[in-house]
């Protein structure tokens, strides 16, 4: 491995040279010299309030409101419904998102974590973790008649249920084999009712016996992700299936038939169950709430509006409100809002509750035309731009961006769910972005690309698909996008790059969430971006790679001409021209297959150095001789304009200032010259004195070398606008200004 020298000082123009032999530092190897200063915490650059799931109770008289703040780590709340005042918070260390909570008849309350469920006490107000079934993900709580509480999970869609009085987890094992989810659960009559994603079925299981069987759902259903709603009411288990046609059933568990009444556009988590002894429930159908009379299953408008998914509701009676008299529903919103819906004066009012926010996991980063840098985050909801200059962060409204790329003075993202393209123009002081496509049966553009004033956009399919597609967008010219779907037969696009005219892609055999792959090697193809048809298609022979790659990404020009990419632990270059594999090395070889979706990043410097995120580590590598040096993990990383790198540890951005060494800003004018943009004479001066500045170094006569440098930048500044082209001019006295010897 290379050993890179760590930085100690910074030469700079504008200060006086130190002369010291304590900051003297001899690099290992002339053809890459930088120095790396030790990471910089910039903070969190996206500290949000992300709510999925809700719970209502009481304590000590008082009507409660219970959730969660996704981040790391995820904050559970105990919030006064009435006063509007947090009253405890609780980190759920190990949880990151938080998708559903329940109250049970004693007044506990269950949050469905990272794997493992918790139970809060009113009484000792206090919340333990009470374990899992070592699955990575707790979904759809409910109780039965003793108090038990039973989920579903992921990634292998099991059912599991906690004992309080004995304190006893149970694992029913998986109720779906080869699915991943058991999205949501009801109980009723000693049965528990999971629903599966993602192809969309109910499992019916004995809680006594474990034995299930399958409930299909009705043909006429348009499929989705899954069903991710389960309630009980009556004798009816009442379904919504996300996605598609968005729909909810209503299955009869005394006959064991679906009914023929059914709704579409159903935008709810949770259905809304009806004042006691009502026999009615509460759905809303695109933003109108809708009352079920479950005698009849005919459902009227109540004449309610609400524009966002209801995620679990109860019934509260509020004081000194005329608007709001006798019971009025309340449900809670994504960023932490707090809805009021009265149906007799179908009156809504919304309030901002001060919900404990918290940093959350970056989830793309990347700079844009304006030199600053653009991030997202998990969940969505805020992004951020970052002000390197003057370390300045501004928050604006962004979902969940996979992908994103910089157009002309645009900033474009692609968002997950449904692969929907947002536009940003960074010139415009008031951050927003509108939505300027839908790409269909997609769900994650992790690849983003611009060539020819248009956008090169490769997706992973919705749940349970494979097949990615390849959109040619032009932002001048929307109407005219094209979506080529299934490119590589079976595979997603990992990577993509513009060669003379040429696209070239890079694949993952994986697929949309839900589904195993059926081809066992990524490719690489080669694409006509005249005709809109693919040239060829291809297995790459990498040398040293003795495991065919599940996926490779990372594609990228180097200033070498040859076209890089990663695969595993592996960095490799391939001639774009003969489609030969020229150069490859097994940096990290006990890496032998890594990623699913995220791509590699490839990022280029000035003088040609490659820094990457291979195989999750921040990595600088010489693209000539190959060597490299390890600075950090990470999987999201980009080089500022300042020259400096930019990564994500989780929720922080992390900064790692770049400095040149005289090898390196000798290497820089030797380039330069022979691209014409330095005149001979000049390049000689400055040349001279630098070889001189490396010479009395390296012998250890530090104040010989300090004056060579110094001769070196008088001869820089001195020199003509002739003698060097204004771009090599500015790049040259940034070099200067960031020499370390």
């Amino acid at each position: 491995m290379k050993a890179f020298t760590k930085s100690l000082t910074i030469l700079s123009v504008a200060l006086e040279l130190v002369v010291s032999s304590l900051f003297y530092s001899h690099p290992a190897n002339a053809e890459v010299e930088k120095g790396f200063k030790e990471p910089i915490n910039l903070g969190s650059p996206i500290q949000s309030v992300a709510v999925y799931d809700s719970a209502y109770g009481i304590e000590n008289g008082r009507e409660m409101m219970y959730t969660t703040t996704s981040g790391n780590p995820a904050i559970f709340q105990v919030i006064d419904l009435k006063s509007q005042d947090v009253l405890r918070t609780y980190p759920l260390e190990g949880t990151g998102a938080v998708w559903t909570h329940i109250t049970v008849p004693n007044g506990n309350v269950y949050i469905g974590g990272n794997g493992h469920l918790y139970e809060y006490s009113p009484v000792t107000k206090e919340v333990r973790d009470v374990g899992g079934i070592g699955e990575s993900v707790v979904y759809g709580l409910s109780y039965d008649e003793q108090g038990r509480v039973y989920f579903g999970s992921f990634p292998n869609a099991k059912a599991g249920r906690y004992d309080p009085k004995t304190g006893e987890m149970e694992d029913y094992g998986s109720v779906a084999p080869g699915e991943s989810y058991s999205r949501s659960t009801t109980y009723l009559n000693g049965y528990l009712y999971l629903g599966i994603g993602v192809d969309n079925r109910i499992v019916k299981l004995n809680v006594e016996s474990g034995e299930y069987e399958t409930i299909k759902v009705p043909d006429h259903v348009v499929p989705g992700s899954s069903v991710w709603q389960l309630d009980a009411e009556g004798k009816y288990i009442i379904a919504g299936v996300g996605g598609g046609s968005n729909t909810l059933l209503f299955y009869d568990t005394e006959t064991g038939q679906w009914s023929d009444k059914y709704y579409t556009n159903n935008k709810g988590l949770r259905l809304i169950h009806g004042q006691p002894d009502s026999n009615k429930v509460y759905f809303l159908q695109g933003n109108k709430l809708k009352e079920v009379d479950l005698n009849t299953l005919e459902a009227v408008d109540t004449g309610v509006m609400f524009g966002t998914f209801l995620r679990n509701t109860t019934w509260v009676e509020l004081d000194n409100d005329p608007d709001f008299p006798g019971q009025s529903l309340v449900t809670v919103q994504f960023g932490g809002q707090v809805t009021f819906m009265n149906l007799k004066t179908k009156k809504v009012k919304t309030i901002q509750y001060p919900l404990a926010g918290n940093p959350i996991p970056i989830q793309t980063l990347e700079k844009g035309p304006d030199g600053n840098l653009y991030l997202s985050g998990y969940p969505g909801g805020k992004g951020a731009v970052y002000n390197p200059e003057k370390n300045e962060n501004k928050n604006f409204t962004l979902g969940q961006a996979e992908g994103m790329v910089p157009l002309g003075n645009k900033m474009y993202f692609g968002v997950y769910p449904g692969a929907t393209i947002f536009e940003m123009d960074v010139a415009n002081p008031v951050l927003s972005t509108k939505q300027i496509y839908d790409i269909p049966d997609q769900d994650r553009p992790f690849i983003m690309t611009a060539a020819k004033n248009k956008l090169y956009i490769g997706t992973i399919p919705d749940y349970g698909h494979l097949g990615g597609s390849l959109t040619v967008l032009d932002p001048a010219s929307i109407q005219d996008t094209v979506v080529y779907p299934n490119v590589v037969h079976n595979q997603s696009i990992a990577g993509l790059a513009e060669v003379n005219g040429r696209l070239f892609g890079s694949t993952t055999v994986a697929g949309g969430l839900g589904i195993d792959p059926t081809e066992t090697a990524a490719k690489i193809f080669v694409w006509d971006m005249e005709k809109g048809e693919k040239i060829i298609e291809f297995v790459p022979d990498i040398p040293g790679v003795t495991v065919q790659p599940k996926m490779i990404s990372g594609m990228s020009l180097g200033l070498d001409g040859l076209l890089w990419s990663a695969a595993g632990g592996t960095i490799f270059a391939m001639d774009p021209e003969t489609l030969e594999i020229v150069k490859s090395k097994n940096v990290y070889p006990e890496v032998k297959d890594y990623g699913r979706w995220r791509p590699i990043h490839i990022r280029w410097s000035e003088d040609g150095l490659m820094y990457t995120n291979l195989a999750g580590s921040l990595t600088v590598i010489d693209p000539d001789s190959l060597e490299y040096e390890t600075l950090a993990k990470t999987e999201l990383m980009t080089i500022g304009d300042d020259g400096n790198i930019y990564y994500a540890d989780k929720a922080n951005l992390m900064k790692i200032e770049v400095s040149e060494t005289l090898e390196s800003t000798l290497k820089f004018i030797q380039q330069h010259t022979d691209d014409g943009n330095i005149t001979n004479s000049l390049s000689k001066k400055l040349s001279n004195s630098i070889t001189s500045a490396i010479h009395h170094r390296d012998m250890g006569r530090q104040e010989e070398a300090m004056k060579h440098l110094q001769d070196a930048i008088k001869h820089f500044e001195n020199a003509k606008e002739t003698d060097i082209v204004a771009d090599s001019y500015i790049k040259l006295q940034r070099l200067f200004n960031s020499i370390e010897i």
